[in-house]
This record gives C-alpha cells, sequence and structure tokens, in this order.
C-alpha cells in the first residue's frame, strides 16, 4: 500500500494543473460542507451546556383570546410554581437586568440577571471559584451577593483572587463577590425567533432575586421567565397536567385576572426547542446546498478522472502486456482518487475554519450559541469518512472503465478505438448533466432568497432609521429612588432626562432628540392590557391587551413617524396635568373603525372602581416593531413625563454622521452624573439591518454555495469539451479539409454542449419545482415559483455554460488541418 501511495504520489505531481483544479475544487466542496456540518453539530446535535439537559423545560403564560404567546410570569404565580407543582425537581425564575458598575475602572453597564438562589443547583453547574448563592440570599436586605463571570473578573480585575469576599459597587449600591462562574457559562440562554421571549446578551453578573411587596401583590405584572427540571419519570404532559390543574384553581380565586379556562393558560416547553428549535430549517437548507455542492464537485472530480485516465490509456495498456493484473490497476487508480480526496478535505477543513470565524463575526449577535461552533473531533471524523468515501465512489468509475484497456489499439500508434468509446462519454456528458441539474436548484435558490431579501430591505418600517443615534442609560434606583416597582423612575429620573435632552439638543449637529423605553425592530417589546370607556369587559380575565411604548415628547419627529390626527405629546404634558396617550392608526382602526378615537379614554384600572382614565390626543403613523416581515401591530403611546422609567433609550436625529456626537453626548450626561455609563452605542440602521441578520446570513451562505456550484459546473463543462475537442482532432480537420467553415467546427462543439445544458437545465427545472418549496418560510413578498427568477438564472446558467464551452471550441477553430489529420487521437 504504501508502495502504491508513493507511486501514485508521483503520478499526481506529473499532472501539477489537474492536480491542483482536483484539490481546489474539493477543496471548496469539503469546506463548506464541514462548516455547515460544524454549524448543525453544535447547534443541534451538541446537548445544551447543562446537567441532564434533556429534563430542563421553560414555563410561559399565555391568553389565547387576545393572541398572546409565551408571556412572562408575575412574582405571586411563580410562587405558587414554586410551592405547589410536584413534577419538578427544581424550579427557578429569572429576568434580565443592567448594572452600573463603578468600582475600579471607568463606570461600566454590564448586563446581569436576578435568579433564584437553586438556579446553579437546576442547572448542575457550579462556579469555578467561590460559591454558589445560599437558600436564604435571596429578597429585599439578604439580595447584597453577586456571583461575577470568568470573563468579567479576567477583564476588569485582572483574574486577582482577593476579588472573592470582596465588594464591588452596582448602581450606586455595595455587593460582595461570592463566585465566578467558568467562562463558558452561558445563562439565560438567547432564543431564536421567539417573539415575546427573546433574551439579551451574555450575561456576566448574576444576582438573587429580590420580589418587592408591591410585585407580590400583582398578579398581572409578569416580568419573570421560568426554567424547571423534571423529576425522575415525570414527563411533560404530566407536568402540564399539574399545571392545569393549577391554573383552574387561579380562576377561581382571581376570576378578574384570569378569565375563563379558554382564555388564560400557561404551557410547558422544551429548553432546547426554544433556544433552537427556529434555525432547525435554515440550517436544513443549507446543509441540503452543501450536500449538492459536494455531489456537483465529486461529479466534476469524476469526470477529470475520466479524462485523464482516457489520456493514459497507452500506459494502462503497456503495464498489462506486462502482466498487471486489473486489481492492480484498479487499486492503483482508487488509490490515486483517495489521496486527492484527503489532500482536498485538508484543504478544505482550514477554509471551514476561516468561515466559521466570519460566520461567528456576523450573526454572533443574532444566532444563539453561534459562539460554540467548532471544527471538533466528530466532525474531523465525519469528514475524513466523507473524502474517503468520495475519493472511492467518485474514483471508482473511472477506475473500472480504464483498468480494462483494449490492448490492440490502445499499442497502437495512432489507435484511437480506446479512447473514443461511445460508453465513455455518455459517462462523462451525464455527469455534467447532473453537474448543470445541481447548479440550478441551488441557483435558484439562491435567486428567490436574494430577491426576498432586497424586497424586505425596501419595505417602509413606519420610520425613517437614517442619520439616528441610538445609546442606553440606565440610572441606579439607589440615587434615583421611586416608589412602586424597580423599573419606574418617579421624578428625579424625568428631571434627569429632561435635562439631558435640553443638553444635547444644544449641541452641534443636533436636529432633535428624545427618549423611549424600546425602539422598534430592536427585539424587544412591552404590552400591556387596557379598558376602553364604555365597553364593559365580556367574561371576566384582562381587557385588550396591545404593545405599548414610553417616550419623550420628540420621540416621533426624530424618527419621522406621521402625525395623522389629534398631536404630540408636548411639554404641557407633565406628571401633574391630565393623563393623555398617543395611538397608532393600527389600534385605532381595530378599536375605532369610525374614526372615533380622538377623545376617547382608557384605563389600566377596574372601570368599577374610580379608575384614573388617560385621554387619547392623536393618532400616528405605524411602525414595524417586531419585524420587517411581520405587519405592524396595534400601538399605544404614554408621554415619559407621566410614565417614567428608570432605564432608557437617547434617540438623536443628526444632520452630521450619527457617530461623531458620541463623544460629546458622553460627555454631557457625565457632567450630570459621573458615575452613569452609556451603552449599546449604534446607529438605527444597525438596528435595522440586524435585525434581518439571519435572513442576511442565510441569503450570504445560500449565495456562496451557488456561485461555487456555477463555477465548478462551467469547470466541468470547459473540462469535457476541451478533451471532445483532442478526441476529435482527426475528425475536425477531414472536416475543415473538406470545406467546413469555422462557423460549423463551432457549431459541432457548441451544439454538443448545448443539448448537454438544455437535457440538464430540464432536469434541474423538474428538481427545482419540488425543492424551493422548503424555502416557503424563509421568503418574503415572492412565490417559491417566481417566474422572473426562475428565468433569469435559467439564462444565466446556460450563458455561462455555453461560454465555458466557446473557449475549446474557438480553440478548435483555429488548429491547422494538416496538422490536425496527423494527429493521433
Amino acid at each position: 500500500m504504501l508502495n502504491e501511495i508513493k507511486v501514485a504520489f508521483r503520478g499526481l505531481l506529473k499532472s501539477p494543473g489537474f492536480t491542483v483544479i482536483a484539490i481546489a475544487t474539493l477543496a471548496l466542496a469539503i469546506g463548506a460542507t464541514t462548516a455547515v456540518v460544524s454549524l448543525v453539530n453544535a447547534l443541534l446535535v451538541r446537548p445544551l451546556p447543562y446537567h441532564d439537559p434533556s429534563g430542563l423545560v421553560l414555563l410561559w403564560e399565555q391568553f389565547a383570546l387576545q393572541g398572546l404567546e409565551r408571556i412572562p410570569v408575575s412574582a405571586p404565580e411563580f410562587r405558587d410554581y414554586e410551592t405547589q407543582l410536584h413534577s419538578f425537581e427544581k424550579i427557578a425564575a429569572f429576568d434580565y437586568t443592567t448594572f452600573n458598575l463603578t468600582s475600579g475602572y471607568l463606570p461600566e453597564r454590564i448586563q446581569g440577571a436576578v435568579v433564584s438562589p437553586s438556579m446553579f443547583a437546576l442547572l448542575g453547574i457550579q462556579p469555578s471559584h467561590g460559591r454558589a448563592f445560599s437558600a436564604d440570599e435571596q429578597g429585599l436586605g439578604h439580595d447584597d451577593v453577586v456571583i461575577i463571570s470568568e470573563r468579567i473578573w479576567t477583564r476588569r480585575f485582572n483574574s486577582d483572587p482577593a476579588v472573592l469576599g470582596s465588594k464591588m459597587v452596582l448602581d450606586g449600591r455595595a455587593f460582595t463577590v461570592v463566585g465566578i462562574m467558568p467562562a463558558a457559562f452561558e445563562f439565560p440562554l438567547p432564543l431564536f425567533n421567539v417573539q415575546g421571549g427573546k433574551f439579551g446578551e451574555r450575561v456576566e453578573i448574576w444576582k438573587p432575586i429580590a420580589f418587592t411587596e408591591n410585585e407580590m401583590k400583582l398578579r398581572g405584572s409578569r416580568d419573570y421567565s421560568v426554567i424547571a427540571r423534571l423529576r425522575n419519570g415525570a414527563s411533560v404532559r404530566q407536568a402540564q397536567v399539574e399545571i392545569d390543574a393549577l391554573i383552574r384553581d387561579w380562576q377561581k380565586q382571581y376570576r378578574t385576572a384570569y378569565g375563563s379556562e379558554e382564555s388564560f393558560g400557561s404551557k410547558i416547553y422544551p429548553l432546547r426547542e426554544q433556544v433552537v428549535g427556529g434555525m432547525r430549517a435554515g440550517l436544513a437548507i443549507l446543509l441540503g446546498a452543501v450536500a449538492f455542492v459536494l455531489l456537483i464537485a465529486c461529479a466534476n472530480l469524476a469526470t477529470m478522472l475520466l479524462a485523464r485516465a482516457s489520456g493514459r490509456e497507452r500506459e494502462f495498456a503497456i503495464r498489462v502486456a506486462l502482466g498487471a493484473g486489473r486489481w492492480r490497476l484498479l487499486r492503483q487508480l482508487l488509490t490515486e482518487s483517495v489521496l486527492l480526496a484527503l489532500s482536498g478535505a485538508a484543504a478544505g477543513i482550514i477554509l471551514s475554519v476561516w468561515a466559521l470565524e466570519f460566520f461567528k463575526r456576523v450573526g454572533a449577535h443574532t444566532i444563539p450559541r453561534l459562539g460554540e461552533v467548532n471544527v471538533d473531533l466528530r466532525v474531523l471524523i465525519l469528514m475524513a469518512v466523507v473524502a474517503i468515501g468520495t475519493g472511492i465512489l467518485f474514483g471508482l468509475l473511472p477506475a473500472l472503465t480504464s483498468s480494462k484497456p483494449e490492448l490492440t489499439e490502445a499499442l497502437k500508434d495512432g489507435g484511437r478505438g480506446a479512447s473514443t468509446g461511445p460508453r465513455r462519454n455518455r459517462i462523462r456528458d451525464a455527469l455534467v448533466v447532473a453537474e448543470i441539474a445541481l447548479a440550478l436548484v441551488l441557483l435558484v435558490g439562491a435567486g428567490l432568497l436574494m430577491k426576498s431579501f432586497v424586497r424586505l430591505q425596501n419595505v417602509n418600517p413606519g420610520f425613517n432609521p437614517h442619520n439616528v443615534l441610538t445609546m442606553e442609560i440606565s440610572l441606579p434606583q439607589a440615587k434615583y429612588p421611586a416608589p412602586g416597582p424597580s423599573y419606574i423612575g418617579g421624578e428625579k429620573a424625568i428631571t434627569f432626562f429632561a435635562e439631558a435632552q435640553r443638553r444635547i439638543s444644544q449641541l452641534p449637529g443636533v436636529e432633535a432628540n428624545a427618549c423611549a423605553a424600546i425602539l422598534p425592530l430592536s427585539g424587544s417589546n412591552s404590552d400591556s392590557s387596557f379598558e376602553i370607556e364604555g365597553r364593559p369587559r365580556r367574561g371576566g380575565g384582562p381587557g385588550p391587551d396591545e404593545e405599548m411604548r414610553v417616550i419623550s415628547p420628540n420621540f416621533f419627529r426624530v424618527l419621522q413617524v406621521p402625525l395623522l390626527q389629534g398631536r404630540f405629546f408636548n411639554d404641557a404634558d407633565t406628571s401633574t396635568s391630565p393623563k393623555v396617550v398617543i395611538v397608532n392608526e393600527g389600534l385605532a382602526r381595530k378599536y375605532f373603525p369610525n374614526g372615533e378615537a380622538l377623545g376617547r379614554r382608557i384605563t389600566f384600572d377596574d372601570p368599577s372602581k374610580d379608575p384614573k382614565w388617560i385621554t387619547i390626543v392623536g393618532i400616528v403613523g405605524s411602525m414595524r416593531h417586531r419585524a420587517l416581515d411581520l405587519d405592524p401591530q396595534p400601538e399605544y403611546y404614554l408621554p415619559h413625563s407621566q410614565f417614567s422609567l428608570r432605564n432608557a433609550l437617547v434617540v438623536v436625529r443628526s444632520k452630521l454622521d450619527p457617530r461623531s456626537l458620541t463623544s460629546a453626548i458622553r460627555s454631557q450626561i457625565q457632567s450630570m452624573d459621573s458615575e452613569l455609563p452609556i451603552a449599546h452605542v449604534r446607529t438605527l440602521d444597525e438596528v435595522v439591518a440586524d435585525s434581518i441578520a439571519p435572513r442576511r446570513l442565510s441569503v450570504v451562505l445560500l449565495g456562496f454555495f451557488a456561485g461555487i456550484a456555477v463555477l465548478l459546473a462551467a469547470v466541468g463543462l470547459y473540462g469535457v469539451m476541451s478533451y471532445l475537442v483532442v478526441q476529435r482532432t482527426h475528425e475536425i480537420g477531414v472536416r475543415m479539409a473538406l470545406g467546413a467553415q469555422r462557423r460549423d467546427v463551432l457549431g459541432l462543439v457548441v451544439g454538443h454542449a448545448g443539448k448537454l445544458v438544455g437535457i440538464g437545465t430540464i432536469l434541474g427545472l423538474l428538481v427545482t419545482l419540488f425543492a424551493t418549496r422548503a424555502l416557503s418560510s424563509l421568503l418574503f413578498g415572492v412565490g417559491t415559483f417566481d417566474l422572473a427568477t426562475f428565468a433569469f438564472v435559467t439564462f444565466t446558467l446556460a450563458s455561462v455554460s455555453l461560454i465555458a464551452s466557446y473557449i475549446p471550441a474557438l480553440r478548435a477553430t483555429r488548429a491547422d488541418p494538416m496538422i490536425a489529420l496527423s494527429h493521433n487521437a
């Protein structure tokens, strides 16, 4: 075997052009395959990084009659779950939060989470240094401890072990660091394409949960997510039955909060499905695409090996004449093809590592667990098997056809019979037809996705994102106290943000600025139920529930959202003035179809118990908040001066490059409070771009694979036509000697190529009609059978293929007839 490897290696070195092209072809195909298989392995196959992750579930509530699914739970509801459910071994609540870290260096806003003390035991992960929270470290006055990530320990504290037990100042309050979590640990995990349940950034600090007295009284204030671990032997179905029974008890005790059995419920979802379930269809399409690319590459390799074997017919005949058996020739040829495949695989794996790094940079913020993707041992073994199998499978056909040469014809000077066998030509033609068909399928899929993506980008979001800068500011509760829930800002927050807007408005280049609780297309959302005056609730339960936004007066001017009726908020709308609200066109049409929205009133209170009424003073255009491919939802807007929050986004429209204002705005904020950091500085254009990042990644990947497929198909056709020209040189010389013109020779060669392209195109279109149905969930504004796309792609592929065949045909027309007639085929 070693001797055969040496012989194969020397043989490949004698044909450097063939070897380089073959290895490059396989490297592209196997590199793409390795990258996608690594994605599938990390995101869908590899288990979540927790102990026994199959037993972990998320618990979401829902109001079915209002179309609300996967909504968080309230503090009293969680206590009931925790104390009354027996199907779970452990159950924990958690929520995202942010901390202003002022210890050590410059102030910095850190992503954090509040969690039940049992969270780490539930996940089966313990700190790498220090300890986890104890059961009594929760609740107000007992939650002054934190656990930090190894990442922030290294970055902010230079991995100093003295950090354990030391004080860390967060939001103006001192906390004791009791543990350090491993760098790889991540929780909460981001969810993919789960509306209303999409978690945020990677958490760096964890704090025990502390329900306030006010929270424990409000069953309708739902802010917490719930994770649980099923007991051994308990199924999701058994746990769901137990939860349904608990819900029925709630509906009897708290009729006004929950209403009928049909209106409210709670459902269990496996954690894994919530994290990556939305990616399964897209990854399956990518896996199918790279399989096509690999098949095209293999067909190309088989075509090249056939052509090369035909050129070695005389060599094989001499070997047989000297006593070499068929098995020896077959083994030698297979050794060459496997050696080529392994070389291509090695180069492809290097390419895949680079490709994965590119994927991480493009989609790390929008695709969960993408940072965990790597080429691990399992993928390497699989790719080695694929490479060897590829070498054997597609090297077998050329080897079988070449290992039994016709000795008489092959050994004769000028003999042509062995190299011009119709069977071998048909095999080569069939491989080219297959390449054309598969390339067409990929091209049409990429074309549909590209057209869909372009249409998505051209969707009017209902606002103007250009030249707008956004940044987030979080006011610590210790310094800006207010009664009620922790997210309420109070008068100090109102004063701070009003002064900040006044100062920012005076900066050169600023056209308008405002603050808001949520940005459109940012992945965040907030909704609340309300009552409409004069429309009593039917059947109990909460009233209408729509998306709620808290904004300052200039918000619509910054985003250039049109005012349709009434007025915007103004400085006269203060905390002491009558409460007002602005609704969008969608809400006005849904609840006031006769155009009587202005002047009508809503309330968040019970209408029968002296409610605080809020008057509708304006109607604005609808914005696409959830996604560009989803219709605008009904929304209502409350003034920040009457419903203030501690955390807000500052939005600034500029006449200049908006990023040029960052330093000036930061200086103004820190001149008001030197301990306040600003975070998430980005333009609104970037926010919009991030909202369609998963689609962009799909377009880029499928487009890349389609480009490789077209290139390989063109190379394959070029190779076949080049060999055809060499094979028929003598015939071409005879034709030209008898008076054939150049156009006749061109027609001979290009006509043959045209037949192959035509057959491949027809077969490809038939396959495409069925294959594109898998793309329906990824398309926007484009059908799976888009005639313009099919026609353009077919024309493009046919043009590229015919150009590839025209080059060798042109070379044939320039041959000297006398030389061609003396050519030994």
